[in-house]
Formats: structure tokens, sequence, C-alpha cells
């Protein structure tokens, strides 16, 4: 019986030593920066983007035309009555019009001059294009983060099943132990069935371990785009370098990458020029034309066709358009102090953002060191509770308990390495780094 013993504690001591916390490379295929990449390729919320960003830029060229003249071409058949004759004696009849009527022609028209309406609205359909980048760029870096988030919590569900799976055998070669011990009369079933409960919430805790586990999978599948069965390994740790937290100079750093500020300000500035273009609608415009064609019904010979051209210089003076002008402008007004307060809400924002993301990550940094402490006290706990399970000191029970201990003691400090690796790059991202 007692020999039976030391092989039990000899091989519940080797399970619970084993390291889980190996940093060494491995064989997996996906790392975090290949995961981003395949995101941000083949996303259809940034195809979506940059397809925004060739419709502004075909409203540029639509923009552009204004400078260039506007050449047309006319051609028309007007039947016109009554025909007006006029007879002389002894010279015949004269008409002074011609029943059947025909005109074509070509005419270019210029602007010469408009108080630099065009010039206003150009400048205004180039902000829409950077607001529109400065759009993709938000999209990226939410994606990016999105998919950091979730390929480390896939890690941490993976190593977290690797822990519980360890907790089950040795649950379960406790349970053989005491089966063994209720065959040979040496004990009663209580070990046995406090045991079974125990090994049962285990697995319990594995199926929802590994439900999770699925639907982080699905997700990120999702994200990167990979449309079949998932057969893709993860490869990646919980290491990373944390530099000193500055609350200052990390939202100095933030108001300046944030593309949210980037974006409010473009905003901002493609208020302004509206304000502009606004209040340059009711002014007049100078123009040139100039035209060449051939039309019939010229005296005297009303039949034939003859060429004619036009030159003119004409300026479009508007006196009343309804408040019209007085309207846009109000409109635009309101909304560029509307863009100021974003300007605004957006800096409060961020900065509460950085605040509270630095305040998470001394926390868990903190932490990492209180458990691994932790850690190494359970495991001194198991390596005693054994020697004394050994001599009899201690009950089967007693030694679960310890052998429990050291299991959650695991994953907490497991779950606390993976919140300070998801702190890390929450502060980041509020920061406004580029991971891509």
């Amino acid at each position: 019986m007692r020999k039976r013993f030391l092989c039990l504690a000899l091989f519940i001591t080797i399970l619970l030593l084993k390291p889980i916390y190996s940093q060494q490379a491995n064989s997996d295929s996906l790392t975090i920066n290949e995961a981003i990449k395949q995101t941000l390729s083949n996303q259809p919320l940034i195809t979506q983007a940059m397809e925004q960003i060739n419709e502004v830029d075909a409203k540029i060229k639509e923009q552009k035309s204004s400078y260039y003249p506007s050449v047309e071409s006319n051609l028309s058949y007007t039947y016109v009555g009554p025909l007006i004759s006029l007879t002389f004696p002894g010279l015949g009849n004269f008409d002074f019009n011609t029943l059947n009527n025909y005109n074509m022609n070509v005419s270019a028209k210029q602007v010469l001059y408009d108080f630099g309406s065009r010039d206003a609205a150009m400048e205004l359909a180039k902000s829409y294009k950077l607001s529109a980048e400065e759009k993709v760029n938000l999209i990226k870096s939410n994606l990016a983060y999105q998919t950091i988030q979730i390929f480390y919590t896939i890690l941490f569900l993976e190593k977290s099943i690797d822990v519980k799976n360890e907790q089950i055998n040795t649950l379960s070669a406790h349970l053989e132990i005491a089966k063994k011990k209720v065959e040979s009369g040496s004990s009663t079933d209580f070990d046995v069935l406090t045991t079974e409960v125990r090994v049962a919430s285990a697995q319990n805790e594995l199926i929802d371990l590994q439900n999770a586990l699925d639907k982080g999978k699905i997700y990120l599948r999702s994200l990167i785009g990979n449309e079949g069965e998932w057969s893709t390994n993860l490869s990646g740790d919980f290491s990373i370098s944390i530099p000193d937290i500055n609350e200052a100079s990390l939202i100095s750093k933030a108001f300046s990458l944030r593309p949210e500020i980037k974006l409010a300000k473009e905003n901002e500035s493609s208020a302004k020029l509206s304000t502009q273009v606004a209040g340059l609608g009711n002014k007049p415009t100078l123009s040139v034309g100039l035209g060449y064609g051939l039309e019939n019904g010229l005296f005297p010979d009303l039949d034939v066709l003859r060429g004619t051209w036009f030159a003119a210089l004409s300026a479009n003076i508007p006196i009343f358009d309804g408040y019209k002008t007085d309207a846009k402008k109000e409109e635009a007004e309101a909304d560029l102090k509307s863009s100021t307060q974003e300007i605004l809400i957006q800096e409060r924002k961020i900065k509460a953002e950085v605040q509270s993301a630095a305040a998470d990550l001394k926390t868990s940094m903190d932490k990492l060191k209180t458990t691994e402490v932790q850690v190494k006290h359970a495991t001194e706990a198991v390596s005693r509770a054994v020697a004394q399970y050994r001599d009899g000191v201690i009950t089967n029970l007693d030694l679960i308990d310890a052998d429990t201990a050291l299991a959650e003691a695991k994953l907490l400090y497991l779950q606390v390495l993976y919140k300070n690796v998801v702190n890390k790059y929450a502060l980041d991202q509020v920061v406004g780094e580029v991971v891509w």
C-alpha cells in the first residue's frame, strides 16, 4: 500500500510541476502579425471604405470640370408659319420667312470670373477625401485591435484548457486510488463520491472553456476571411515589453495620433470650407461664349444654309434667391460649430480612455507579481500535502483541495498574463499606435 501511495505521489508531483507557460517557439503557423495582415487584406469593411475614397475622387474630377469650357452641339428643325410674302408688280413674289427652318451649331462657354466659388468648391471636395482616408485608418485600427484581442483570447482559452485537463487528470488519478481503497475495504465510498463531484465540476468547466474557444475561432475566422473549417494553429505567447507609463505624455500622443481626432479636425475644416462656399452662393459670374453654325432663313436666299457665328460676353447677377443663400450659410455655420464641439468631445473621451487603460495596465502588472507568488506557494503546498498524504497525516480529500488550489492559482496567473497583454494593446489602441 505504501509503495502505491509513493507512485501516486510521484505521478501527481510530475503533473503539477510541469511548466505550462513555455515561451519557446513552436510549429504553429499563424502569428499575431500574420493574423492582422490577413484581416486587413480580406475585410469587406475596408474595401467598402476604399470605394468611398474612389467616390470622392470622382467628385473631385467632377468639380474640376467647372474650370474647363462647356462645349455643346445643337441640331434643330422648326416649322414656322404662316409664310409671309409680298408681290411686287413686274418683280414677282418675295418671301420674308421660310416654313422649314434648319439650324446646326457648335458653341462653347467659359466662366471667366466667379469670385472664387469654384476654388472654394474644389477645396471642399478635397477635404472630403482627407476625411474618407481618415475613416479608412479608423476602420483599420478597430479591425487590427479586434484581431489582437480575439487572437490572445484564443491563446488564453487554449492554455486554460490545458490547465483544466491537467486538473481533471489529477482528479481522475485520485478517483482511481479512492475506488481501490473502497474495494480493499480500507475506506468508505465518501471519498469516491466527493472526488466524482470534483471531476464532474471540472469537466463542466472544461466544456464551457471549449465552447468559448470554438466561438473565438469562429470570430477570428470571420475577421481574417477564412471561410473553411478551422485548421490553423496560433503561434504566440504572453510575453510583452511594457514601457514606463506617463499619462500626460500618453494623452498628448493620443491627441496627435488618434484617427478620431484627425477625422474630427478634417470635418471641421470641411465645415469651414462649406461656410465659405455657402457665402459665395449669390455672387455674380462673368462668362464668355463663342459659337459657329449653319442655318437657313437668312435674307435674301431663305432656303440656303449659311454659316453664322457669335461671340458673347455675359454676366449673371443674382438679385433675389428667396433667402436660399442665407439659409445655406446658417446651415454651414451650425455645422461648423458642431464640428468644433466634436473635437472637444473626442479629446475628453480620449483622455478618459487613456487614463482608464493606463490604470488597467498598472493593475494587471501589480497582479502579475502577486499571482506569481500565489502559484509558487500553491506548488509548495502541494509538495507538502503529497508528503503528508504519504505519511498518512492528511486525507485524500485534503490532497485534492491542495491540488485544486494549485490549479486555480495557475488559471488565475494565466488570466492575469492574458489581461496584461490585452491591457497593453488596449493602451496602444487608445493612444493611437499603428500596429498594422
